[in-house]
């Protein structure tokens, strides 16, 4: 096999980490490789650009600096109505996310250049769909 190609255990062993690290990896960094079947390849190069262009401050607990949300248990429908609610709230009101969480303690625009990430995941007995909206902050 070509040394530039990395099966699982080659990776794992690259990283210096356990399997279980490895896959976490794959499904929440976006980590670059391919499934082939039931194998993971990998592209050594790769691998170290995406290693070398990481930033550590993105794993910092910055959620200190502000977390707020705002849970309410709802049927489904009423779920629907509220999302659509709050989008037009933020429609009318120049997309001031204060309006939707009023423990915010000062104005939060949501800028031109956001990016919206929906998912799913299924994880110890719950289920979760996630719209996130974000954006580089500038000061």
């Amino acid at each position: 096999m070509d040394d530039d190609i990395l099966n699982l255990e080659q990776a794992m062993e690259l990283f210096g980490v356990s399997e279980r690290t490895m896959i976490k990896l794959l499904r929440e960094e976006h980590i670059p490789a391919r499934k082939i079947g039931r194998e993971w390849r990998f592209n050594k190069t790769a691998l170290l650009k995406w290693l070398g262009e990481g930033d550590s401050t993105n794993y910092l607990n910055q959620t200190e600096l502000y977390r707020i949300a705002n849970d309410t248990r709802l049927s489904k429908q009423d779920i629907l109505e509220q999302i659509k609610g709050d989008v037009e709230m933020l429609t009318i009101n120049g997309a001031n996310v204060r309006e939707l969480l009023p423990d915010l303690n000062k104005d939060v625009f949501l800028p031109d250049d956001a990016t919206l990430r929906v998912s799913y995941k299924r994880q110890r007995g719950i289920e979760k769909l996630t719209f996130k909206v974000f954006w580089l902050i500038k000061d």
